[in-house]
């Protein structure tokens, strides 16, 4: 079994690492890291989520604080704030790969941006990465959650009808914005129909989620934009060329707890049918099922195709929170090569921890862990 450190432990996605190395064939929880504050607690008492699915063994470990030393540990799941996340991941790829859930390190030229299914030839950066900074390990991170399903739905589209510009919007849940929000969202909750508030009309209003829809989220779309044509990208010669499609989109936040969902509009390359799109689909399973399916986070389908609207309280959780859900296909009326569909992606497990775990499944039978 490898053990797995994990870097901001006591944190809703740190939280959600744990559980999702929790049993795991592969792997083991390894070292607990925190602040200051949580160092030398046990996690029971340093953690203050709900830990009640976290085994009694775990619980009573002892965390430490975020340095990293002889620990013998065969990877890290980094759940960092970005900007400490900046200071002490590389610190602790000297010596273990680091697969991570923050933005720190996702937009260097050797850094690779990883989604298993989508480019897992981009892992080669990875031992250039290796090379070049002379460490033992590596930083991996995962994307944006907002990235994952779009990303995801948009590869088999890529792939066989070649894709020429994005429009997305996306309805994005609390937990996105982490536990403070989720408390927040909480104590806002009130009982009965919400009530019209006064009018903010030159100054941004107090956050409030509750009845609500908050039209931006900052620095949201800027790393959609980004991060999705690097994924896409093609690796070659030890670099990373970025698809060369445009994307535009609007990210908003609504009141739901878990499960980002996006209206997509897809300009493709080549004309293509509804049922075009979902054959695509289809094979793409087939592909991921024969190369990913023996990795234990793996779903049993990549893309789930409904033929209603995915809707994040009933789909959110579907193959373990793993499958990405896509619905409403339907062709747009702006021209005979425009696609529209709804995309449901779970950003707790597929766009944050889980999703790094499968990475980890994935890197480990490459022979980089």
């Amino acid at each position: 079994m490898k053990k797995v450190g994990i870097l901001g432990a006591t944190g809703a996605v740190g939280l959600e690492g744990i559980e999702a190395l929790t049993g795991h064939p592969w792997f083991q929880v390894g070292n607990l890291y925190a602040s200051e504050r949580s160092a030398g607690k046990t996690f029971r008492d340093a953690c203050k989520l709900d830990i009640s699915r976290i085994p009694p063994e775990v619980a009573g470990r002892v965390v430490k604080e975020i340095a990293p030393g002889a620990d013998n540990l065969a990877a890290v799941f980094s759940a960092l704030p970005s900007a400490e996340a900046k200071r002490m991941e590389p610190e602790f790829a000297r010596l273990a790969p680091v697969v991570s859930t923050t933005s720190a390190f996702r937009y260097e030229n050797d850094v690779p941006v990883l989604i298993t299914e989508i480019n897992p030839e981009h892992i080669e950066l990875l031992r250039s990465q290796q090379q070049a900074r002379g460490w033992k390990g590596f930083l991996a991170p995962e994307p944006n959650c907002t990235t994952v399903g779009l990303s995801m739905s948009l590869k088999p589209i890529m792939d066989n009808f070649g894709v020429s510009r994005v429009v997305m919007c996306s309805y994005q849940a609390v937990s996105g914005a982490g536990h403070a929000a989720i408390e927040l969202w909480a104590r806002q909750r009130q009982p009965g129909v919400p009530q019209p508030l006064p009018p903010q009309e030159t100054a941004e209003p107090p956050l409030l989620f509750d009845g609500n829809v908050i039209g931006f989220i900052a620095d949201e779309e800027p790393k959609v934009k980004k991060e999705v044509l690097k994924i896409l990208g093609r690796y070659k010669k030890g670099a990373i060329i970025p698809a060369e499609f445009p994307v535009e989109c609007f990210c908003v936040r609504v009141p739901t707890y878990a499960g980002h969902l996006e209206a997509v509009f897809v300009e493709t390359s080549k004309s293509c049918s509804v049922e075009d799109v979902k054959s695509a689909y289809e094979d793409f399973n087939g592909r991921c099922k024969e190369k990913f399916g023996g990795l234990p986070s793996s779903p049993k389908k990549a893309v789930t195709v409904l033929d209603r609207s995915p809707q994040p309280r009933y789909d959110a959780e579907m193959d373990g929170g793993m499958t990405t859900v896509v619905g409403r296909i339907e062709k747009g009326a702006l021209g005979d090569r425009w696609i529209k569909y709804l995309v449901l992606s779970n950003n707790l497990k597929k766009g944050a921890a889980k999703g790094s775990v499968q990475v980890m499944e994935y890197l480990l039978t490459q022979g980089l862990l």
